[in-house]
């Protein structure tokens, strides 16, 4: 069932038609800097995404085919982002920063950092349980290069954060190994978890929450 949420209604992935990309529009300013919030929780690191990378991360998260090849161009209208290139002009950019905010802006969220509220230490497993399916195949459609890209723990209960989760990073240690099938520890006890695991786990909860 669809709840109102600051006069829109929070609708499911499947509910969301063409008419809903004029959120992006509408949200421009909050999805911009959440984003950029993304990015420092990230260790200001930045993610270009390519338009077929996009176009598959949202089918298989279950928009509509029209929806889904329109969410990239939609997204770089918004110019969050400069991407300079020699001999080539100044373009917009979508990066991985962008996805979860994109996902919960379309399903009509508008305060992007209480998004994951509900979502702590004691649900974070179950949540995901039930949605095993969907995670998975976001695992499975991340690019490969996502998989040995490994942060620290304490940088994704960061990223979860900025959605309004509470998620340790200790839980987050230990769910990477349950739903993602790896982590690593150096010889100094730095942790770390895939950013496959960290977008596959965000993801599945921007779409489902």
């Amino acid at each position: 069932m669809s709840t109102a949420i600051s006069g829109k209604t929070r609708l499911t992935v499947g509910q969301v038609d063409v008419e809903c990309l004029s959120y992006l529009r509408d949200e421009a300013d909050g999805l911009g800097k959440k984003a950029m919030e993304l990015t420092d929780s990230w260790g200001q690191a930045m993610f270009i995404l390519d338009r077929d990378t996009v176009e598959r991360l949202f089918r298989v998260i279950g928009f509509s085919e029209d929806v889904a090849s329109r969410v990239y161009d939609g997204v770089r209208d918004i110019a969050y982002v400069e991407h300079n290139v020699s001999g080539e002009s100044a373009r917009a950019e979508f990066t991985y920063h962008a996805l979860d905010a994109a996902c919960l802006v379309l399903r009509g969220f508008t305060d992007l950092g209480a998004a994951l509220a509900d979502v702590d230490d004691d649900n974070a497993e179950k949540l995901v349980t039930e949605e095993r399916a969907l995670f998975d195949r976001i695992m499975e459609t991340l690019p490969e290069y996502c998989r040995n890209l490994m942060f620290s723990p304490e940088v994704a209960a960061r990223v979860v954060a900025s959605l309004g989760g509470h998620v340790s990073a200790d839980k987050l240690y230990e769910l990477a190994w349950k739903f993602g099938g790896q982590n690593t520890k150096d010889l100094e006890g730095r942790r770390g978890v895939s950013t496959q695991f960290i977008r596959a786990f965000t993801l599945t909860l921007s779409a489902t929450v």
